[in-house]
């Protein structure tokens, strides 16, 4: 009973790793994509300010492309937690 008591902590605390992580990214694109839609994208600008207008395209991606995974750990500690 103990070793099963254990693993559902284990199990729980990488459940709540990965929540947060969620959690974090989700906050995280949301002022990214608002800064996005704040920003002088029309404008030739810069050439620093172009490469991080790219930069901060693909950072978006990354961060919806991770939430998604993050979230599925979740689902899936969720489904472990409850078989135990």
């Amino acid at each position: 009973m103990t070793q099963k008591n254990d693993l559902k902590r284990s199990y729980q605390k990488m459940l709540d790793w990965y929540q947060y992580r969620a959690d974090e990214n989700s906050s995280s694109l949301k002022k990214l994509v608002k800064l996005l839609d704040e920003i002088d994208r029309t404008s030739t600008a810069n050439e620093t300010y172009e490469k991080d207008i790219v930069d901060l395209e693909s950072l978006k991606f990354i961060y919806e492309t991770s939430i998604r995974k993050f979230e599925s750990q979740v689902d899936t500690y969720k489904i472990m937690i409850a078989e135990l």
